[in-house]
């Protein structure tokens, strides 16, 4: 669903920059465009928005990189806070994180994310600044 709702929306991008505008689109008014300058980066904006579909992996690498920096930000406030979390989802490998991420489901790095930041909320809580 969502990379059809991305294919779609880059479409309408790449139509409005080569016509220019002036047209109704799901709803929306794109009104005309009188520069160049923003019917390219119109267009550009629509092949962004289409290359995930285009390279399906290319999503997945967008959220696994996501997901690594957040981890490892995680970890710096771990250490930061002095909450001594530690295990498998509590260190500061930027590639390890990724490369996890790689092999999960969709919604298994988000719960990683979440779980840790839950950890990290308690710890803060007791902990007096």
């Amino acid at each position: 669903m969502e990379n059809n709702l991305l294919i779609i929306m880059g479409i309408g991008c790449i139509v409005a920059a080569i016509i220019g505008g002036g047209f109704r689109f799901f709803e929306m008014e794109i009104p005309l465009i009188n520069s160049i300058k923003r019917q390219i980066l119109l267009g550009l904006f629509g092949l962004v928005l289409i290359s995930p579909t285009v390279n399906p992996n290319g999503l997945t690498h967008f959220k696994c990189d996501r997901y690594a920096r957040v981890a490892v930000d995680q970890q710096k406030k771990n250490l930061k806070l002095g909450c001594n979390l530690a295990g498998d989802r509590w260190h500061d490998n930027v590639d390890g994180h990724y490369n996890w991420c790689l092999g999960q489901s969709n919604g298994s790095s988000k719960q990683e994310i979440d779980i840790r930041k839950s950890k990290l909320d308690a710890c803060s809580k007791s902990v007096k600044i």
